[in-house]
Parts: C-alpha cells; structure tokens; sequence
C-alpha cells in the first residue's frame, strides 16, 4: 500500500507544480517610479553643481579689484583685501559645488548592488580632503617665494581662487561631462 501511494504522491507533483496561481499570488513587475525619482534626484544635483560652476567662472571682480589699475587707484593692502574677498566667493562657490556634487554621487542607484557598485562617494570625500591639502600647501608655496613682502597675500589669494576654479572645472570634466 506505501508503494501505491507514493507512486500516486510522484504521479500527482508535476500536476502540482503546473496549477495556476490565485491572481493575487502574482508578483508585479517592479515600478519604475523609484528609477526616476532616483534619477531626477541625482540630475537635479549635477545641474545645480554645473549652474555653480557657470556663474563662478562667469563671475568677474568688481571694477575695484582691477589689476590692471593697482598702481593708480589702490594701495597694495586694499588690493590684497580686495583678492581675498573675491577669494572667498569662490571658496564659498567651490563649497556649494562640491556639496551638490557629493550629494549626487551619494545616491545609490536602486538596480545596483552596493557591494558590486560602490558609492563613488565613498572616495570622494577623502579625494576633496587630499585635495584641500594639496592647495593650501602649493600656495603657501607661491607666498614662501615673497619672503614676508607685501604681495605674499594677494599672489596667495590668486593661486587658491585659480587653483580652486581650475578644480572645479576638473571636477565638472569627470562627473558632469555634458
């Protein structure tokens, strides 16, 4: 009699196997809402890094700081004050743009796996540090070539603002290349 009704349990499982699932017990497809929603997220930060990239570059100096008028209008300690104030838009442009940059490389696409994709922001952050570290000391380089002069703080002030605009463009070539 065991025989029989294992015969008949091995008869009846491909029977089993081909019964037709409750419509309820179907998985759906997977929605493609998180997909653009990911994706709107992370263009909307890369747009808003170029758009800070654009403007720092368009940005000019104010009429006060022309170079080519330094021995006319200004003294060299206004001139020096003018360049670091200038100097520090652009460090605060460069802070936003890195911010936004950061931001998108942080989001993790939902189709990928973390452990086969990792974040590129998990280099990123300690690839800005090095880089910080990098300007400040080629600088105060270029401000050692003074000897303590009067036009140690304004070559200073150049070298960060062109080094710090040069790496903007640097970043915008690798992750935003449009």
């Amino acid at each position: 009699m065991s025989r029989l009704l294992l015969i008949l349990l091995l008869a009846s499982a491909p029977l089993l196997a081909q019964t037709p699932t409750s419509p309820g017990q179907h998985k759906a497809p997977p929605s493609t809402a998180n997909d653009d929603k990911w994706l709107a997220q992370v263009s909307a930060l890369q747009n808003r890094a170029h758009h800070i990239l654009k403007a720092e570059l368009s940005r000019k100096p104010g009429p006060a700081c022309d170079k080519s008028q330094l021995y006319a209008k200004l003294s060299n300690a206004e001139y020096t004050r003018c360049v670091a104030a200038d100097e520090v838009i652009t460090r605060h442009n460069y802070q936003a743009f890195v911010d936004a940059l950061a931001a998108s490389l942080s989001i993790q696409d939902p189709d990928e796996d973390p452990q086969i994709y990792p974040l590129p922001s998990r280099n990123f952050a300690p690839a800005e540090t090095a880089w910080r570290t990098y300007l400040d000391k080629t600088c105060a380089a270029l401000g050692d070539t003074y000897g303590g002069g009067t036009g140690r703080g304004a070559a200073m002030s150049e070298c960060q603002q062109g080094l710090t605009r040069q790496h903007m463009k640097d970043l915008d070539e690798i992750f935003l290349k449009r």
